[in-house]
């Protein structure tokens, strides 16, 4: 854990608001207290024993928290420009988008995120149809979406700033945030948005107010936020807390915290990778040596099927998640660039651009998919994927209905976008 920053002057402790028409020129008010005692991202604020946000959880519980889509997205290099591409891993066609990237794009809820040569820009994330693009300057932390609202974390090119953006599947942005604290990947759920920040902090963020509702301090790293199964998750290194009545215990270290076991594996894999670290188009050494978990929704903490997997290029492990002990393991076709756990398995994509399905318990070979050529990074997301949905699409896709046409071309058809033309550096094809 980090130690506090020193305190800021008071010019910089204050988040800078904006409240965003068509030119983004209104100035809003300054974040308000709230709950909290203290301005958004200051860490001279007073620690309440976690009274404000477990006081937030009991207005926010029941809240229905959507489910992202289940979606293998990778990174084609050049010639000309990168060119993304994606398949649902439920079944369904594959799609194609070009765009020059500055980095590895962030899946998140229905939405895929990418950042290059100034310009932002979302896609659906099944179909790979544009959502969006506008003019955006830094570099792409990570992203939260909930279906209708899409949060962007950046940092600065100069690396002292964080802007955080809220943008709506219109492509209109809501609220602007600038703070010279480091901000991860962030979650939202209708108006409020959590933000992690200084390695053990959640700010909760009123997107229509623009103040800090709550904080949560964790004893434990975060620096990202993300919606998995109908819960909220707090997480970082080995560790997830999820928003649930035990919040308020979060900076005892009370929280309903999932805890990987320590175990040396080749490689030295992570779970969560610092949601502040901005990840390359292309996957590294450290891509190929990770670990990749489901922890639980409700209930007691832990993980799905008590299992995790650790992937050190072609090979993957299953691994007891109380014991650390040895349960499985596979032997791939190409190195793993990127994976996530669903309920009941884990999906893998390699460097060829194959899928692997892989049963939690026994780490059996249950379904394939393909993107269909070589990539040099791949993202996945799993969150309502299950066993059953795995094999209803390898029998979509033995059936012929992958390749069907139509499932990609026209995505940069000139259509407006909240007021702004697409097209410009973004094209899309057909796979």
């Amino acid at each position: 854990m980090r130690p506090p920053r020193p305190p800021r002057a008071a010019a910089h402790a204050r988040a800078l608001l904006l409240a965003t028409g068509a030119a983004l020129a209104a100035l809003a008010g300054a974040c308000g207290g709230g709950q909290t005692q203290g301005e958004a991202f200051d860490p001279a604020w007073k620690d309440d024993g976690g009274a404000g946000i477990a006081a937030f959880q009991q207005r926010f519980a029941g809240r229905p928290i959507p489910v992202g889509a289940d979606v293998a997205v990778g990174v084609v290099a050049g010639p000309g420009p990168h060119r993304l591409v994606g398949v649902p891993l439920d079944g369904g066609p594959a799609w194609t988008f070009a765009h020059p990237l500055d980095a590895r794009p962030a899946v998140a809820g229905s939405v895929v995120v990418g950042l290059g040569e100034g310009e932002l820009f979302a896609l659906d994330a099944r179909t790979g149809r544009l959502l969006w693009q506008r003019n955006a300057g830094g570099r792409l932390r990570g992203a939260g979406d909930d279906g209708e609202t899409t949060v962007v974390s950046l940092v600065s090119t100069t690396g002292t700033t964080s802007v955080v953006l809220a943008i709506g599947h219109d492509g209109m942005v809501q609220r602007q945030i600038e703070d010279d604290a480091a901000i991860g990947v962030p979650a939202v759920v209708g108006r409020h948005a959590f933000l992690p920040w200084q390695g053990q902090y959640v700010t909760v963020f009123d997107l229509q107010t623009g103040g800090e509702v709550a904080r949560a301090a964790l004893r434990h790293e975060v620096s990202r936020a993300f919606l998995l199964g109908g819960a909220v998750f707090f997480g970082g290194g080995g560790a997830a807390t999820r928003l649930d009545e035990t919040i308020g215990l979060g900076s005892a270290g009370r929280a309903s915290t999932a805890t990987l076991p320590a175990r040396e594996l080749p490689g030295a894999p992570v779970w969560m990778t610092p949601g502040t670290e901005v990840l390359a188009a292309t996957a590294s050494a450290g891509d190929k040596a990770r670990l990749y978990a489901r922890p639980r929704a409700s209930g007691r903490p832990g993980f799905h099927a008590n299992r995790f997997v650790a992937t050190y290029y072609r090979a993957a492990v299953g691994i007891h998640a109380r014991t650390g002990a040895l349960a499985w393991a596979h032997a791939g076709e190409a190195d793993f660039l990127g994976g996530a756990a669903y309920t009941g398995g884990f999906a893998l994509c390699d460097a060829r651009g194959g899928i692997t399905f892989l049963d939690a318990q026994g780490g059996a070979v249950i379904g394939r998919a393909s993107l269909g050529r070589p990539v040099q990074a791949c993202v996945v997301q799993a969150d309502g994927l299950t066993a059953a949905k795995v094999a209803g699409g390898a029998a979509a896709r033995a059936g012929g209905t992958a390749g069907a046409a139509g499932g990609a071309a026209g995505r940069a058809d000139g259509a407006a976008v909240g007021g702004e033309p697409q097209g410009g550096k973004a094209a899309a094809t057909a796979p």
